[in-house]
């Protein structure tokens, strides 16, 4: 069997307002992941597709005026922006919080569960919660935007 998976049956889960930094050591990786793990999350139901999450590495060049060669050193961490869509769902509870937290300056938590025994944790702030309306056979969604905030704190169920 491969080790390869589909996307079918992740689930995504948003927490409380969280404000604690996450030190991205093996200490401070393995602290955050039990903090996260300790925290009471609401399933978002309904997603469609959960975007991307994970770092790239911004890059500067140098060059040395001896040897006119562009040199690249990374430089920061970022983990982007993960875009959500969802269908509309008015009485779902995880939608609402969403909604409530895009309000808010504050930090959130949220979880990703894979279905087979891995998830992933993170902070982040949703920037975005917008209607998407569609045709008359289309189904009405919401689009959400996540500024991811930390590092993706993996936990393979290892």
């Amino acid at each position: 069997m491969s080790g390869v998976n589909t996307s079918a049956g992740i689930r995504f889960y948003i927490g409380p307002a969280y404000s604690s930094p996450i030190q991205e050591t093996s200490a401070g990786l393995t602290a955050a992941l039990a903090a996260l793990e300790a925290l009471t999350y609401v399933e978002v139901g309904e997603v469609e597709d959960a975007g991307e999450i994970g770092d790239t590495v911004g890059t500067t060049t140098f060059t040395a005026l001896s040897n006119r060669r562009a040199r690249k050193y990374k430089t920061i961490f970022d983990a982007g922006e993960q875009q959500l869509v969802i269908g509309l769902d008015g009485a779902d509870a995880g939608q609402a919080a969403l909604k409530a937290a895009q309000k808010v300056k504050s930090d959130y938590a949220f979880k990703v569960d894979y279905g087979d025994g891995s998830v992933d944790y993170y902070v982040g702030q949703v920037t975005s919660v917008r209607k998407a309306l569609g045709t008359a056979e289309s189904i009405r969604k919401l689009n959400v935007g996540i500024a991811i905030n930390s590092a993706i704190v993996e936990d393979n169920g290892a």
